[in-house]
């Protein structure tokens, strides 16, 4: 891992390195924010097509039973929102190569066939669309 430079009280450190975080479940991705906010490019992988991991599919958490997505919610919109976090969805690390502080990673990322600088999650296009694939979100169905 890169160390993020050392900067002035009151002054933001810029990155000097960057981190990479595989896995954007609930402790990738407040892994991912911790180290963004200490100046750190953060790349975060995740193989799924979103992050959020098992606990975006959960209704209610044990033992408080509260809404998993009023938990999970701030998260999600702080990572995809934050400066220093790439987010790699669809994607999955092949080989890692170097040294302390100088990696070199291979990561494989899978096509979203929808250009996501214009896509407003609309949903039109899924409704044309002639293929049909299961549901992978809800386990299939």
């Amino acid at each position: 891992m890169a160390r993020a430079m050392e900067a002035s009280p009151g002054m933001i450190a810029a990155p000097t390195g960057a981190v990479m975080v595989v896995g954007g479940g609930i402790a990738g991705m407040q892994a991912s924010l911790d180290l963004a906010d200490q100046g750190f490019k953060v790349y975060l992988v995740e193989k799924s097509s979103a992050i959020g991991g098992k606990m975006a599919q959960l209704d209610k958490t044990f033992p408080t039973n509260d809404c998993a997505m009023c938990t999970i919610s701030p998260k999600l919109v702080e990572t995809g929102r934050h400066p220093n976090i790439e987010l790699l969805t669809d994607s999955e690390v092949l080989g890692i190569d170097g040294d302390v502080g100088d990696y070199r990673v291979q990561v494989r990322r899978q096509p979203r066939y929808v250009d996501v600088d214009v896509c407003i999650g609309c949903g039109d296009c899924a409704r044309v669309c002639p293929v049909v694939i299961p549901d992978m979100f809800n386990e299939g169905s």
